[in-house]
């Protein structure tokens, strides 16, 4: 978001945040003290993560937050569909080849050109899902930890001020529950993550909350599922990776809204609409600025390219002026 003037329990259950009230509900307000200290002398923030970041709808939900608050920081979402925390091997690989004709490619391949050219004050980082590809047991997860270790120290080496790393969303495998080595693997990148809390780490646990909404939500539907392909979170699931960054990474306070649309008063859908809009403006803008090798997305092989930033910025400040005047007038909060 680029508006002016940037200065700035998991839910009760998880069943009430799926069946909550879908009436308007405005949560703006003065915000906590935590998104104070989060966003001191932060510019603009960055998210890297894999197709489900590349989707956005958690993004989304995070930058309407901010808005409703009167927070106004640059946001850019540079998930990339298939992209790895760590190096895959040939082997590894070969299933993914087979089916897409192409490898998954590790964020190492473009790491240190985003954080050139994007210059991030706050770096939010999800991988996971497909580093899982990796044998299970203790050398998958040594190389998971060895490769998001990089990771942060070449962001903290770059001028990132502030890391904050994400246990990758759970996979769902609903034909047989019990037999999942996707998500026991996913699981144990999660409890390596959470543990690094000690060596002063800030870790948001997307896994564990996710697991306990599906696992409650089924108590109702045994069929219900936040991800039809077992993978990639609907808008469901994405609210709720969205409010695990905005209670733990934030400090907000954001019952009973169900979804991000309800933290305006009005023309709620249409303002979230327009922040997807500009999110994905400049994601292609971004992603073709900086490049990568992932076929199909903007930027890389055989793919439409995004336009060039200064282009998108300027279609992006029309936007913001367009989400601007279906804000209701209040002062903006500044640090």
């Amino acid at each position: 978001m680029n508006f002016p003037s940037l200065k700035l329990d998991f839910c009760k259950t998880a069943v009430f945040t799926l069946l909550v009230s879908a009436m308007p509900i405005q949560v703006s307000g003065a915000p906590p003290a935590k998104t104070f200290e989060l966003l001191q002398d932060v510019k603009r923030v960055v998210f890297l993560g894999d197709s489900i970041t590349q989707k956005g709808d958690f993004v989304v939900d995070v930058e309407c937050w901010l808005l409703s608050n009167g927070l106004s920081v640059e946001t850019l979402n540079l998930g990339l569909g298939s992209e790895t925390a760590s190096e895959l091997t040939v082997e590894e690989n070969k299933g993914h080849v087979e089916k897409y004709g192409f490898g998954k490619p590790p964020v190492g391949e473009r790491l240190a050109r985003v954080l050139a050219e994007t210059k991030p004050d706050l770096l939010f980082v999800c991988y996971g899902m497909n580093d899982a590809a990796m044998p299970e047991g203790e050398v998958g997860t040594r190389r998971f930890a060895e490769a998001i270790t990089r990771l942060r120290q070449q962001a903290l080496d770059a001028g990132v001020k502030k890391v904050v790393l994400c246990t990758p969303p759970i996979h769902d495998n609903k034909k047989e529950p019990a037999a999942n080595p996707a998500d026991r693997k996913l699981s144990a990148y999660s409890t390596w993550l959470i543990s690094q809390r000690k060596e002063g780490w800030q870790v948001i646990d997307f896994h564990t909350p996710m697991q306990a909404a599906l696992d409650a939500a089924r108590l109702q539907n045994p069929s219900f599922t936040f991800a039809e392909d077992n993978v990639h979170p609907n808008r469901e699931g994405h609210w709720v990776l969205a409010r695990q960054l905005l209670e733990h990474a934030f400090g907000a306070s954001i019952d009973p809204a169900s979804n991000s649309e309800q933290f305006f008063p009005k023309s709620g859908a249409q303002i979230r609409d327009l922040v997807r809009r500009r999110m994905m403006l400049l994601a292609a803008a971004w992603l073709t600025h900086t490049g990568h090798t992932r076929p199909g997305v903007a930027g890389g092989p055989q793919s439409q390219p995004g336009l060039p930033v200064p282009e998108a910025e300027s279609k992006a400040r029309e936007l913001d002026g367009q989400i601007s005047a279906l804000l209701p007038p209040s002062p903006p909060n500044t640090l």
